[in-house]
């Protein structure tokens, strides 16, 4: 390997390093603020060093074709400590900044979906519901109209031709209750 390729190695490292230690705070910052249960932040973790791994190898294979030595390692460190004395004040205001205009783009999208879609759906399912009930309100009053003179016919009716229904009803029902007791009575007779 060539002393370019090793400074372009060592550089891309450096790179890395505080590439992962951009990614640390903002995976910190993200759990903080998501209240996390241990198991899941234990998986988190887990997907963290995973991603760092993939990261750093995958330079590598760019780099100088996954060849790894020791001055590999040194970039990593001399990056993150870089990024932590350096640069990681700036990044964490910065990262802040980001979450606040991400959470209140958020919140103006998901307002502007409410007043869009769901305020519309619910003026338009109360207007109908409203003139469902005023249509079936004057149905109701319309029926009571006509119900009046007919319920005025049918007890007219039924006070003329009652006589003549209830006699055969009321025989009909004498039949039924003799019945009824004849084999009540029979029933209890038989001894079992």
């Amino acid at each position: 390997m060539t002393l370019h390729g090793q400074a372009e190695t060592l550089l891309s490292m450096v790179v890395c390093g505080i590439a992962m230690g951009m990614f640390y705070d903002t995976y910190r910052t993200l759990e903080r603020m998501c209240y996390l249960t241990r198991w899941l932040v234990r998986v988190c973790d887990f997907l963290f060093w995973l991603s760092c791994t993939f990261l750093v190898f995958g330079t590598l294979l760019r780099v100088n074709e996954g060849m790894v030595r020791i001055y590999i390692f040194l970039g990593l460190g001399l990056g993150m400590v870089v990024y932590f004395l350096a640069l990681q004040s700036m990044y964490l205001v910065i990262l802040k900044k980001l979450i606040s205009f991400c959470l209140f783009s958020y919140r103006v999208i998901l307002r502007i979906l409410y007043y869009l879609i769901v305020a519309p759906l619910r003026f338009l399912y109360r207007f109908l519901f409203s003139i469902v009930v005023f249509l079936l309100t004057a149905l109701l009053a319309i029926g009571g109209w006509f119900y009046r003179p007919v319920r005025w016919l049918g007890r007219r009716m039924w006070e003329r031709t009652g006589k003549l229904v209830k006699t055969p009803v009321k025989k009909v029902k004498r039949i039924f209750l003799n019945t009824g007791k004849v084999l009540t009575r029979w029933v209890k007779g038989k001894k079992m």
